[in-house]
C-alpha cells in the first residue's frame, strides 16, 4: 500500500509523496505559533500534553509525538527498528530535530510505543491502573479536528472517504497563509529540485501556498484548533486505532494529511488513506490519547 500511495503522490493527487533532505529555510525556519501547554493539560513524564476533548471518553495529546518522546522508547528498549533515526526516500534524508514528529514508525511501532509508555507511567505512579495510552480511533480523530465530522456510528472508515468536504480551516481552497504545513512553494523550491532529479517530473504543490517549511515542522508551529491541539492538519499523516475495513483487516486508517499534501481532496479532514500495520512512511507519524484522561 506505501508503493501505491507514493505512485499517486507522484501523480499529484495524494498527499503521500516522496521525501528529502535538510535544506536551508528548514534550518533557518520559525515556528508561525509557538506551542502553548494549556492550563488544563495533563503532562507526562515525557512532557507530552494531554487535554481533554469535548466528545470523546480520552484526552489527546496536544502534538503528535515527537522525535524527542521516540528516542526515550528507542532507549529504553532493545530491538526497535532504528528507521526513525534518518527517514530518507529515494537516497534522500531528511535531518529532523527533537521537537518534530518522529515519521518511518509503522503502525505496529507506534502501538508498542504506546503499551510501553503505559506500563512506564503506571510502574512511577504517574497514571492508575485504569489508565492507559493508545491510538485514537477514526471516530474519536474525527471529532478531535473540530471540523463538524462528528462521531459518526454505523459506517465503516472505508466508507467515509471524502464525504465532508471541510478542511482543518475551512471550507476553502487555496488554504489561508498559515493553516498548516503541506506542500508550499518553500518545498517546492528545495525539495523539488531533488524530486525532479530523481523522478524526472515536477514536485506537486499547492500553488500560491507558503507555510515557511520545506519538510517537517516543529510540532506546534501552528495555531492549535478550539481543544487546544496543533498540526491535525498537515505535517504528518497520523496513524488511528482502527482498521480501514474491519472484515479484510489488511490495512490501518490514518488521517490528517502531510507536509507533501498538495491537493484539494487528500487535504480534507474526511479523507482516509490506508497503509499495512507494519509500512513505515516519512509522512506518517501518530499521535497518541490517554483512556482514562478527563475526557469531554
Amino acid at each position: 500500500m506505501k508503493q501505491i500511495l507514493l505512485m499517486i503522490a507522484v501523480g499529484a493527487l495524494v498527499g503521500c509523496g516522496k521525501k528529502t533532505t535538510p535544506a536551508e529555510p528548514e534550518a533557518n525556519a520559525e515556528p508561525k505559533a509557538v506551542a502553548k501547554i494549556p492550563t488544563n493539560a495533563i503532562v507526562n513524564t515525557l512532557g507530552m500534553p494531554f487535554v481533554p476533548v469535548k466528545g470523546t471518553e480520552v484526552a489527546f495529546c496536544v502534538w503528535e509525538t515527537r522525535v524527542k518522546d521516540y528516542a526515550a522508547y528507542a532507549a529504553a528498549n532493545s530491538g526497535v527498528d532504528a528507521s526513525w533515526k534518518n527517514p530518507s526516500v529515494l537516497g534522500i534524508n531528511i535531518a529532523q530535530k527533537e521537537t518534530h514528529p518522529v515519521v518511518n514508525v509503522s503502525w505496529n511501532d507506534a502501538n508498542a510505543f504506546c503499551t510501553w509508555l503505559t506500563r512506564k507511567e503506571r510502574a512511577e505512579g504517574e497514571i492508575t491502573a485504569s489508565q492507559r495510552y493508545r491510538l485514537p480511533t477514526d471516530a474519536e480523530w474525527s471529532v478531535a479536528v473540530a471540523v463538524g465530522l462528528g462521531r459518526a456510528t454505523g459506517n465503516l472508515p472505508k466508507n467515509k472517504d471524502m464525504g465532508v468536504g471541510v478542511y482543518p480551516w475551512g471550507t476553502q481552497w487555496p488554504p489561508p497563509t498559515g493553516a498548516g504545513n503541506y506542500a508550499d512553494t518553500a518545498c517546492k523550491l528545495e525539495f523539488g529540485t531533488k524530486y525532479k532529479a530523481k523522478i524526472g517530473g515536477d514536485l506537486p504543490v499547492i500553488e500560491g501556498y507558503t507555510d515557511g517549511f520545506t519538510y517537517t515542522s516543529p510540532v506546534g508551529s501552528f495555531a492549535a484548533n478550539k481543544f487546544g491541539l496543533h498540526d491535525l492538519g498537515g505535517n504528518v499523516w497520523e496513524w488511528c486505532e482502527d482498521w480501514h475495513d474491519p472484515a479484510s483487516q489488511i490495512n490501518r486508517v490514518v488521517r490528517g494529511a502531510s507536509w507533501l499534501g498538495n491537493g484539494p481532496g487528500n487535504l480534507l479532514s474526511s479523507y482516509r488513506p490506508r497503509y499495512a500495520p507494519d509500512d513505515r512512511d516519512m509522512i506518517i507519524g501518530f499521535r497518541c490519547v490517554l483512556v482514562g484522561g478527563s475526557g469531554g
